[in-house]
């Protein structure tokens, strides 16, 4: 196992709309630096157990294109305990951590066979373990948490050339299963292959269930980067098309109904909304819903959105000035509360975030030391610190 050196950053290096003071037990910034200086980690999931934070990150491998694994522990004040180097023939790990009872899962493949298998963490973050999952499409490309807690896997199956969605059960049981052609036209493996290979060629894939109890999914259908959403049977019920790879959803969070907050990017130019309704049984392109756009996004920028409670929705990117920037949202009204940016002196890049139920927020991803050397950081913002920004 590699050591990592834990820095404590004492003093704020991030800014925001208003003064905060800090409480180091409720509210830091935690650097995790390595004693290899040419090592580095990307940070693809972030999730808690009563005494643990994880943090899944990517790593470089000398034997394959593919990135290997890496789970990083540390306590709820952020203070290092242990890192596990996961073998590497399990490759390419889906981006987010899903927590069903105490254990988090997440879907990766092997670097040979490309099978997916089903990764599960232990609430100690001390067990890993891996289940081989029995179906026939490879390159798992995201995964989320169903409503009755079991996993919504979206993948591609090179061969019939179709996007593959799946719901399975936390001991690996296939519950349902269906694929979507792609359709007539040149094959996508080289993106999807380049998705998990090139950091500046990912695409954002996703997967979901919505309060109705249907499916949606971003990948390819259509030869084009859409949002599909289904319920399992032949067709899909209603498809959101992109424009190749350059217009279509980011990131997508269910408000209620047919109503979602959603980021989306068409181009270099990035839209956003904290509450729309969006046809989920019809055919339309993503433009039609491109009406705000936020030009200080940039052009490769990683997004998330997080329910913070039932009335704000968190929506997280990256900048041009290389920060990450929370926006709070209304629910309700879909109007923008207020903004909180990370980062000043470094540049912060975004991979996840995460809200407690003390309704502290915490967020990760890397930066560097010396403007060098990209190290992993972990930050939590304290409950008092999101009511000082709203």
């Amino acid at each position: 196992m590699r050591q990592f050196s834990l820095i404590l950053i004492l003093v704020v290096i991030f800014s925001s709309c208003k003064e905060e003071e800090f409480d180091p037990e409720s509210a830091f910034l935690q650097i995790y630096d390595d004693n290899n200086y040419n090592v580095s980690y990307q940070p693809v999931g972030l999730g808690a157990s009563d005494s643990n934070i994880f943090m899944l990150a990517k790593r470089n491998l000398d034997v394959s294109a593919f990135s290997g694994i890496n789970l990083i522990v540390a306590d709820l004040q952020g203070k290092f305990k242990r890192e596990t180097q996961l073998e590497d023939h399990f490759v390419a790990p889906t981006n987010g951590l899903i927590k069903i009872g105490t254990t988090h899962y997440f879907v990766c493949m092997d670097r040979n066979s490309l099978r997916p298998y089903l990764a599960s963490i232990s609430s100690s973050g001390e067990q890993v373990n891996f289940s081989a999952l029995n179906l026939s499409a490879s390159y798992p490309l995201a995964a989320a948490k169903s409503r009755d807690n079991r996993i919504i896997l979206l993948s591609y199956n090179p061969e019939d050339k179709a996007s593959v969605l799946s719901e399975i059960d936390p001991d690996g049981t296939i519950i349902k299963h269906t694929q979507y052609s792609i359709g007539p036209g040149d094959d996508v493996l080289t993106a999807v292959v380049n998705h998990f290979t090139k950091r500046s060629d990912r695409l954002p894939f996703f997967c979901g269930q919505a309060p109705d109890g249907s499916y949606y999914f971003n990948g390819f259908y259509n030869y084009t980067l859409s949002l599909v959403f289904t319920g399992f049977g032949e067709n899909p019920t209603g498809v959101i098309q992109g424009q190749g790879l350059n217009a279509g959803m980011k990131s997508l969070l269910p408000i209620g109904g047919n109503n979602f907050a959603f980021i989306g990017f068409q181009f270099s130019d990035h839209f956003i909304s904290g509450n729309l309704a969006l046809s989920t049984s019809d055919i339309t392109s993503s433009v039609n819903y491109f009406n705000r756009n936020i030009p200080e996004i940039s052009e490769k920028a990683n997004s998330k959105i997080a329910a913070y409670n039932a009335e704000i929705t968190i929506i997280a990117s990256e900048t041009e000035g290389r920060q990450v920037v929370l926006y709070f949202y209304d629910t309700t009204t879909g109007s923008l509360l207020s903004t909180y940016y990370i980062g000043t002196l470094n540049p912060f890049t975004l991979a996840d975030i995460l809200v407690f139920e003390d309704g502290s927020i915490a967020v990760t991803g890397t930066t560097f030391l010396a403007g060098r050397f990209e190290r992993v950081y972990l930050m939590k913002i304290s409950k008092d610190q999101v009511l000082e920004i709203l």
